[in-house]
């Protein structure tokens, strides 16, 4: 009987020593944080404590900090911090400049441990640090339950639209599985502005407390937008097709991996959904996946050598049964789908400015482009395209008719007036374009009059129509000719550009007796009202120019668009100085000396 209590108690012993065990996670998964500079390396679920082991990479000035008040959370239940290694807890603490890096453990009460899922936070206030859904390598989070309406089969004439003109917003809204308050998740938007073509449209928006969001905007005519979304393993992004007056919804699951850019997406409902759908599982299969890239690649270095359309139009019709029997291949995807693919490949090559400029130039690649294969440019299967801007300008001076020629026109037409070139208004047959395009000009010639109004006798605005970019420089050193010139390339929100004006401020006073004129020069990228206010504090000459201008300066003074950059000229307007970056004062000071000699 001695013997049978004995064992017993070992028994009693052992299980107890199993059970004060700590439990290790190595290389656990975050499901979802938009702080992705941060990396948890181990859990450890002890007895007495949790300890999350961290590291950050992160830019060595810059700082971060946990507060006092971070916790854990599991099953509804929170387990406050009670310390940390290698950082204090609600102070500041930097990385090493050498590798970026910090290394730190977080200790919490500890949690049950047989837990296999907790939260991590500072609080769910916007902007703190929280970490969703931690749980260990090879655990398999349960799948979440679908809603019935994305279950549901796609409609079967779900087909590309045509490319008609309308005003009517179109909406896209978002809806995410396995959200949590204090997510905070955002999204940017970036879209293709017909009225504004020099840039993408950038817009940025958070889902709410229940991981929802609409989004609304103008696109003028059916083509996609790009929305892009932080998360643990970077930036998942997802496209869907969209036009004037439509709706769709986007589904998405926050605790799916990104290792495929619309990987987070498991959903759409409305508008395209079985393109949006298939498309994406396309791009995933056969052209995202090296190992499944089937389709043939054009060559560019043939189209590099032509001289004739005949020789384009051979090749382009020698690839499409490469194509054909490459597209026959493929299973699961509708044609519409297939073809849309096989459209951008074999239209867009045509186009390409940088492979036959000699061509390109040609009135009869044009004419071509224009009557046999207008398609190239805008088609059921291809949207208006941010990425065809510069190849517009070609095709400026058309004088044929037409959906695409109009559209091309006015879109290159746009894109003059926003960087200030006022050009004749272009053909445009397109009573919708015609009075956009009326509206636009309007627009920008009252604003610019606006801005102009009640600046000082030292600031001025020039207009690209006052001065072409290639002599902008000339036209400077000629308007103060006889006395050095001191040329200063700044922005509004460069700190380097600050301090230079800053530190030279007691310079300009010391020789403000001399024959010295300082030019500070900055341009649209920086906001006008800003460098408006701004100018007050900095002594010399100010103009505001335009990008154009701008690049046409940094191109001469090979300052690669670096702020700030500096060119000092001496009375005769030859170069004394020519420097990127501020790097103290007496270089500066220097060479205006030399320069009055």
């Amino acid at each position: 009987m001695k013997r049978v209590i004995m064992i017993a108690l070992l028994a009693i012993v052992a299980m107890a020593g199993q059970a004060q065990k700590t439990v290790v996670w190595e290389q656990p998964v975050i499901g979802y944080t938009k702080f992705n500079y941060f990396k948890i390396q181990k859990v450890e679920l002890a007895k007495d404590r949790t300890s999350l082991y961290m590291s950050i990479t992160y830019p060595s000035e810059a700082w971060f900090r946990f507060s006092p008040d971070s916790y854990i959370e599991a099953d509804g239940k929170r387990y406050a911090i009670t310390g940390s290694d290698s950082i204090e807890l609600g102070k500041e603490a930097y990385t090493s400049p050498q590798t970026m890096k910090k290394e730190f453990v977080l200790h919490f009460q500890p949690l049950p441990q047989k837990t296999k899922v907790f939260d991590m936070m500072e609080s769910t206030q916007k902007n703190d640090f929280t970490f969703f859904y931690i749980h260990p390598d090879d655990y398999k989070m349960p799948e979440t339950p679908v809603p019935a309406d994305f279950r549901a089969d796609y409609p079967e004439d779900d087909v590309w639209p045509e490319n008609v003109f309308s005003e009517e917003p179109t909406v896209v809204h978002f809806k995410a599985l396995n959200y949590k308050k204090g997510m905070d998740a955002r999204i940017g938007a970036l879209y293709f502005d017909i009225t504004n073509p020099n840039v993408y449209n950038e817009s940025h928006f958070n889902l709410d407390d229940e991981g929802c969001a609409d989004f609304t905007c103008k696109v003028y005519y059916p083509t996609h937008i790009q929305f892009d979304m932080s998360s643990a393993e970077g930036v998942s992004c997802v496209t869907p097709r969209v036009a004037p007056g439509t709706e769709v919804t986007v589904l998405f699951d926050m605790l799916r991996n990104d290792k495929y850019p619309n990987s987070k997406v498991i959903g759409y409902k409305g508008y395209m959904a079985k393109f949006d759908k298939q498309m994406e599982a396309f791009t995933r299969k056969y052209i995202s996946d090296d190992d499944n890239h089937t389709l043939p690649n054009y060559p560019d270095e043939s189209i590099k050598q032509f001289t004739t359309v005949d020789q384009l139009i051979a090749l382009h019709d020698s690839l499409i049964p490469a194509f054909d029997q490459a597209l026959a291949g493929i299973k699961d995807f509708s044609d519409v789908v297939k073809y849309h693919y096989l459209d951008w490949e074999l239209r867009l090559f045509s186009v390409y400015s940088d492979l036959c400029p000699s061509l390109l130039n040609t009135k009869e690649f044009r004419d071509y482009i224009f009557r046999t294969r207008p398609k190239c440019f805008f088609s059921n299967s291809l949207p208006v395209n941010f990425d065809l801007r510069d190849v517009m300008r070609l095709f400026a001076g058309s004088d044929v008719k037409g959906a695409g020629p109009d559209l091309l026109r006015f879109i290159n037409a746009m894109s003059e007036l926003n960087s200030g070139v006022y050009n004749p208004k272009p053909l445009l047959d397109d009573p919708n374009l015609s009075r956009l395009y009326d509206q636009k000009r309007q627009e920008l010639t009252a604003k610019i009059s606006q801005q102009k109004e009640g600046l000082a006798a030292n600031v001025h605005y020039l207009e690209l129509a006052d001065v072409a970019p290639e002599n902008t420089l000339q036209f400077l050193l000629d308007r103060y000719k006889g006395k050095v010139v001191m040329i200063d390339l700044w922005a509004t929100w460069c700190g380097p550009c600050q301090l230079g004006h800053q530190k030279m401020a007691p310079v300009k006073e010391e020789l403000k007796d001399k024959p010295i004129v300082y030019l500070n020069i900055t341009s649209a990228t920086s906001p006008f009202e800003d460098w408006k206010r701004q100018v007050n504090d900095i002594p010399g000459e100010h103009y505001y120019v335009s990008n154009e201008q701008f690049d046409a300066l940094h191109a001469l003074f090979k300052s690669l668009g670096g702020v700030p950059a500096y060119a000092i000229y001496n009375p005769k307007g030859e170069l004394v100085l020519q420097q990127l970056g501020f790097s103290g004062v007496e270089p500066l000071k220097e060479a205006l000396l030399k320069a009055l000699e």
